[in-house]
């Protein structure tokens, strides 16, 4: 089976469905079928390469407009060939250039959006018609449409799209990083320095969307019984930045370590030794770090955004959607029975929440697909 990827970036670029285009990709050539990525140029990496067993064509951007134009697009495509296209995001040039034409290629296709961000956050009249009337005109084309969660195709049907045209794929985690600490958890614990005797490990980003401040909100109110430790990038344009929420923390009392990005193996250790994974996201396509969550066999308390109420019903975390409530949740954990029965309850969960299932069921879509589309006549 030839299988070709779309992604608007692809390795060495680090990313959510750069990642997850990547795995698909490598994981279709060890399955002994070939693939091709179609992604953008990047300053000092080959037009053409070949990594880990995938062909990888990367195509030059003309800028017109403020918008990038992918040049030979199409030409690219129909070169390649194959018998499945798997279309990765949306509004992004490789899916708006291509979806429009969708129905003049004879593969079968399938495209996942990854979530839909600019809809959620800062939304504008270009958003809403974008998403709520052109995008589910032009996903007729597609074969399947594959969520993320359920949340999401809750969100297409309510724009018009076919319940037939939709499918769940859950993403995943790599749980084989979280069977042991890369670092002892006392030595992690002891580094943190914290007068409080329970921790919560944030993982994500000082983003608009991520809304650390309600982490700060909600640890201060356990009144000094939980410190929190904050790891990602900063953002200077976010109204919740790490210096905004360095000061709020200092406002309320919070004991806070932010560490800016670190290295995996840091960032593994200090998940496996937290009390608990925390996430307020007002937003989430997905939030693979609660899936991080049940692998490491620590409990989470999420916002019920993007995957957390389908993760939390596997009886690996719980949901709050107020600040009172978040620190409600925190309590209750400070019981280490409870920690330990939630983990325990997480951690047997996790292999649904992976990575290799996520790719084993792409895969047999992939096959499927491929299947059910007539052969050309010779």
């Amino acid at each position: 089976m030839r299988v070709v990827l779309a992604c608007h970036r692809y390795h060495p670029v680090p990313g959510g469905s750069e990642r997850i285009a990547q795995l698909l990709a490598e994981a279709a050539t060890r399955a002994g079928h070939t693939a091709t990525v179609v992604t953008q140029s990047e300053p000092g990496v080959p037009d053409r390469e070949e990594f880990h067993g995938v062909k990888v064509r990367r195509l030059r951007m003309r800028h017109v407009g403020g918008v990038r134009v992918p040049v030979d697009y199409h030409r690219t495509l129909r070169e390649i060939g194959g018998d499945v296209f798997h279309l990765h995001g949306n509004r992004i040039w490789c899916a708006d250039f291509y979806l429009p034409l969708a129905g003049l290629y004879p593969w079968a296709q399938l495209g996942t959006g990854h979530g839909f961000y600019q809809y959620a956050i800062g939304r504008r009249a270009w958003d809403r018609w974008y998403f709520e009337r052109y995008f589910p005109r032009v996903l007729r084309n597609l074969d399947v449409y594959v969520c993320d969660t359920e949340h999401e195709r809750r969100q297409l049907r309510s724009w018009g799209v076919p319940e037939g045209k939709l499918l769940r794929i859950p993403l995943g985690a790599v749980t084989d990083e979280f069977a042991r600490s890369p670092i002892p958890v006392d030595e992690v614990r002891s580094s943190w320095g914290f007068r409080a005797p329970h921790v919560a490990v944030y993982v994500g980003g000082f983003f608009e969307n991520k809304r650390v401040d309600r982490l700060i909100e909600a640890v201060a109110r356990t009144a000094g019984r939980w410190a929190l430790v904050a790891i990602g990038r900063d953002l200077a344009d976010s109204p919740y930045r790490r210096e905004v929420c360095e000061a709020l923390a200092r406002q309320r009392g919070v004991e806070l370590l932010s560490t800016g990005p670190l290295p995996r193996d840091a960032t593994v250790a200090a998940m496996l030794a937290a009390d608990a994974v925390v996430s307020a996201s007002e937003y989430e396509g997905f939030g693979v770090t609660l899936a991080e969550s049940l692998a490491a066999g620590r409990p989470f308390v999420a916002w019920p955004t993007g995957a957390a109420p389908e993760m939390a019903a596997t009886g690996g975390g719980l949901l709050a959607d107020s600040i009172e409530a978040f620190a409600a949740a925190l309590e209750r954990l400070e019981d280490a029975t409870t920690r330990r029965s939630i983990g325990a309850r997480g951690r047997a969960a996790s292999a649904d929440w992976s990575e290799s299932a996520m790719a084993r069921r792409y895969l047999e879509l992939y096959e499927r697909l491929a299947g059910a589309r007539p052969r050309p006549s010779a």
